[in-house]
C-alpha cells in the first residue's frame, strides 16, 4: 500500500484501544508546536500513548508527565509493555540498530508489532543524484541506508518477523524548487501509479519471530 503521508499510515495502522510507545518523538523534524508534529496524529487516534526520546519534553499537561521518557533507543527500560512500537525516521539514525530492536521486543505485549518508516535508498530522487554526484544528499545523521532486502535481513537476525512492507509517498512541492526537481516531482508522480519500487519512504511491520512459533498448531 502507498500511503500519501505518515498521518495516513497512522490513521491506518493503530486502533483507539492500542497501547503505543512513540520512539524519538521529538526528532521528527517536527516541533509540539507544529500542526503537522506526527505525535499529537497518534495521541489523537489513541489516548494511551507514550514518547521516549533522548531529549527532554516539557509537557504542558502535568497528567501526562509520566508518559515520556527520556532514554536512550538503543538501551531503554521502561516499567509497561505495548501493542504498538512506533518508530518514524529513527532506525537509520542509529549506531547499533539492533540493540533497538532487541530493546522493543522486550516491551511488546503478545500479538504486539513494531512499525517501522525509513528512507527507501533505492527512491527515485536518490538514483537520479547519484548519476550526478559521488553520493545522494543524505541527512548528516543518517549512519545508514535501508532497502526491503537490508531491513528484512536485520530484523530477522534479531528475532523478527516481516508481515508487511509499504511506502509513504511523502512528497511535499513547493514553489522554491528548482525546475529540475519540478520535472522530477512530476516523474516520481507518475511511476508511483505504476509501482513503490521508487517511493521515498519504506514501512515495515514487524512481529517478534517466537509469537507466530507460538501461534503455530503442535
Amino acid at each position: 500500500m502507498i500511503y500519501p503521508n505518515k498521518q495516513a499510515l497512522i490513521a491506518k495502522v493503530i486502533s483507539p484501544t492500542d497501547t503505543v510507545l512513540d520512539v524519538g518523538f521529538l526528532g521528527q523534524g517536527k516541533t509540539p508546536s507544529d500542526p503537522d508534529w506526527l505525535h499529537r496524529a497518534i495521541k489523537a487516534k489513541t489516548k494511551d500513548v507514550y514518547g521516549l526520546d533522548v531529549q527532554a519534553y516539557q509537557t504542558t499537561q502535568p497528567q501526562d508527565a509520566g508518559h515520556y521518557f527520556v532514554q536512550s533507543a538503543e538501551s531503554f527500560s521502561l516499567p509497561i509493555t505495548f501493542d504498538v512500537i512506533f518508530a518514524g525516521d529513527l532506525i537509520e539514525h542509529l549506531s547499533s540498530p539492533g540493540l533497538f530492536l532487541d530493546a522493543s521486543k522486550a516491551h511488546l505485549k503478545q500479538h504486539g508489532r513494531l512499525i517501522l518508516t525509513t528512507p527507501n535508498a533505492f527512491n527515485l530522487f536518490n538514483l537520479i543524484e547519484k548519476l550526478t554526484k559521488d553520493e545522494p544528499t543524505v541527512n548528516s545523521d543518517h549512519t545508514c541506508y535501508f532497502n526491503k532486502k537490508t531491513i528484512k535481513t536485520l530484523l530477522q537476525k534479531c528475532g523478527w518477523t516481516v508481515v508487511a512492507f509499504d511506502t509513504i509517498y511523502s512528497l511535499e512541492l513547493s514553489h522554491k524548487e528548482s525546475w529540475k526537481k519540478r520535472f522530477l516531482n512530476i516523474v516520481y508522480k507518475a511511476l508511483s501509479r505504476h509501482t513503490d519500487k521508487y517511493i521515498e519512504t519504506l514501512v515495515v511491520t514487524a512481529v517478534p519471530a517466537q509469537d507466530l512459533i507460538n501461534e503455530r498448531p503442535v
